[in-house]
């Protein structure tokens, strides 16, 4: 008997989150060696936020930011984007300021940084989001309970992971309406509350995974589309 979709989701969502041990190619997980060209969602489970340890960027020692060289500064960019990409500039900032001793983010070391990101080929930086490509077409699916206090803020969760909440709320949850789906996949990633503010900020995440049709209505219900799946 042919299997129905709901036996294919099934198959595939076990191969992910079971995939073979042993494996060391493509049969653990079909086409997982391509680069992604578009947004995917990972339906692996969640992780806790992790935050670089500013003490290991390297960046100490100098008597003014302008005396970091070059290379230092790149690198230590290049931690920071690795461990938390994709990140909000604020957050990388501080990581940067807080390494080098430093307290106020003035007009200069921004644009220092700016400059530098802008100089990083592998990196993508559009004034608020920065992050390497992977990062934000594969997004990670954390836990932001885990982030320091000063990071934990709903402004800057990327709308690539906002995506995601989204749509593990339906895939995990089975949730069919949209305020359920926004309350809970906020909820899934540790903000607790539902505000007004919330719900505008998940608008435009939402109707991304309509229009790409990771997410459809479904006589009146949302649910899961076919194209999720078809990679």
């Amino acid at each position: 008997m042919t299997p129905g979709f709901d036996q294919v989701v099934w198959l595939h969502e076990m191969l992910i989150r079971q995939a073979d041990p042993a494996a060391s190619s493509e049969a653990s997980h079909p086409g997982r060696l391509k680069p992604a060209t578009e947004w995917q969602p990972r339906v692996s489970a969640i992780t806790p936020y992790h935050a670089v340890d500013p003490a290991q960027l390297g960046l100490s020692g100098f008597r003014d930011f302008a005396d970091i060289p070059d290379a230092a500064l790149t690198a230590a960019i290049e931690q920071v984007v690795a461990t938390e990409g994709p990140v909000h500039f604020d957050v990388l900032a501080d990581r940067l300021l807080e390494a080098a001793g430093i307290k106020r983010l003035g007009r200069r070391i921004r644009a220092r940084i700016q400059a530098q990101l802008q100089a990083i080929n592998e990196i993508n930086f559009d004034g608020g989001r920065v992050a390497y490509a992977e990062q934000m077409l594969v997004p990670p699916y954390r836990d932001w309970r885990t982030a320091p206090d000063k990071t934990r803020q709903l402004e800057y969760v990327s709308d690539a992971e906002l995506m995601l909440a989204l749509f593990r709320a339906v895939f995990d949850d089975r949730l069919t309406d949209e305020d359920s789906i926004m309350n809970t996949g906020l909820h899934n990633i540790g903000f607790i509350r539902f505000t007004e503010r919330a719900r505008s900020q998940l608008q435009k995440p939402l109707s991304r995974l309509y229009a790409l049709e990771m997410l459809v209505i479904d006589n009146g219900n949302v649910a899961v589309g076919k194209k999720a799946f078809l990679r």
